[in-house]
């Protein structure tokens, strides 16, 4: 059973993660909130295209690997935080 809730717990953090880098790429815009994910997804490639000079097609690649990254990164933390405050240790 506590496999499951370490999983729900890793997610969190992931959406959290991943809520929390949306805000922070949009913060200063005037867009209503249904539009933050597309907003930040294509700042984050322009950034990428105008940042290093690359195609948007391989900006696109880059923004999707920064957001899948973040998302397993967070995951993988959220996971390990509820293994060690679990109370039922594993050995």
């Amino acid at each position: 059973m506590s496999i499951h809730r370490h999983n729900i717990v890793g997610g969190l953090f992931a959406l959290i993660a991943l809520f929390l880098s949306v805000f922070f790429i949009v913060e200063g815009s005037q867009f209503p909130i249904y539009q933050w994910i597309p907003e930040a997804f294509n700042g984050l490639v322009f950034s990428f295209v105008w940042g290093f000079g690359v195609s948007k097609w391989v900006g696109s690649a880059y923004a999707v690997m920064s957001f899948v990254t973040i998302a397993v990164v967070s995951f993988a933390c959220g996971h390990k935080v509820s293994r060690m405050l679990s109370s039922d240790q594993v050995e």
